[in-house]
């Protein structure tokens, strides 16, 4: 049985059985508190997607997951090491790597050399970008396997500004996966895509993230409940429900505040 209450679903105390864990997390802008009191608790090797009506603070929990802002209170862990707190880049390093709703990508170079430049510091050079990249051999392998992976490797010197919408989130789903972190989170990463191409995504997604720990905002029902292990449902800054989609779905209280049913009686 889910309940409503933030507390119920409280995550357990001991942070390095966890992937990715949050602690009573809460974030205002001045008198306005957007998150509010988020427990969250996802296991290694889990796919867990985030949904909520508009404004519910899920975007406003990734940047507070991924640093880009500081809980106002509360904890969050990441293999067990805390890093609320810590800046995007350290936290980048740590193993968390996300996507945004916006493709970033370097539009002039080439799809081979945009990852190339990603595998950078996860392969051990760190930002010297002086480096010739077409002479480092490691670079060159990882990036022809992720090329494979990402059904690029016929757009390998294609410039990224050139490739087709799907085809630049399939890159920037490569560079995000470049940094080898064991934690992914992607930002409505099927957003703008046609169903065909949804459909062929979420199978990409599954395969490229197999063995890491996804977490993902998304909107559209059909990818939540064909990619995710677990969902967990947001509403005015609280998780209401946090569950396997099939008891997500049977929720009333999840029915009433985002799929659209009313409970009955």
């Amino acid at each position: 049985m889910l309940s409503a209450s933030p507390s119920a679903i409280a995550a357990p105390p001991a942070p390095a059985s966890w992937a990715l864990e949050l602690r009573d997390v809460h974030r205002h802008f001045g008198h306005t508190e957007i998150v509010r009191g988020v427990n969250l608790a996802v296991a290694a090797t889990e796919r867990v997607a985030l949904i909520g009506p508009n404004g519910a603070g899920k975007s406003t929990l990734f940047h507070l997951i991924s640093g880009r802002l500081r809980p106002s209170s509360g904890q969050i862990y990441l293999q067990g090491q805390r890093i609320d707190g810590k800046a995007a880049h350290d936290i980048h390093r740590l193993g968390l790597s996300r996507s945004f709703q916006i493709s970033s990508l370097f539009p002039r170079l080439s799809v081979l050399d945009n990852l190339r430049c990603s595998l950078l510091w996860s392969l051990g050079y760190g930002y010297s970008f002086w480096h010739w990249l077409p002479g480092l051999r490691d670079v060159n392998a990882r990036s022809h396997e992720l090329l494979e992976l990402l059904q690029l490797a016929p757009q390998c010197d294609t410039p990224a500004m050139q490739l087709s919408y799907a085809q630049q989130r399939a890159l920037e789903l490569g560079m995000t996966l470049a940094s080898g972190a064991s934690v992914i989170l992607l930002d409505e990463p099927t957003a703008g895509m046609s169903r065909s191409e949804t459909t062929h995504f979420i199978a990409l997604i599954r395969q490229a993230t197999q063995g890491r720990t996804l977490l993902t905002v998304e909107h559209d029902m059909e990818v939540v409940f064909g990619l995710a292990d677990k969902i967990a449902v947001l509403v005015q800054g609280q998780i209401i429900a946090y569950d396997t989609p099939d008891k997500v779905r049977a929720n009333p209280q999840v029915q009433a505040a985002y799929l659209g049913t009313a409970p009955e009686g």
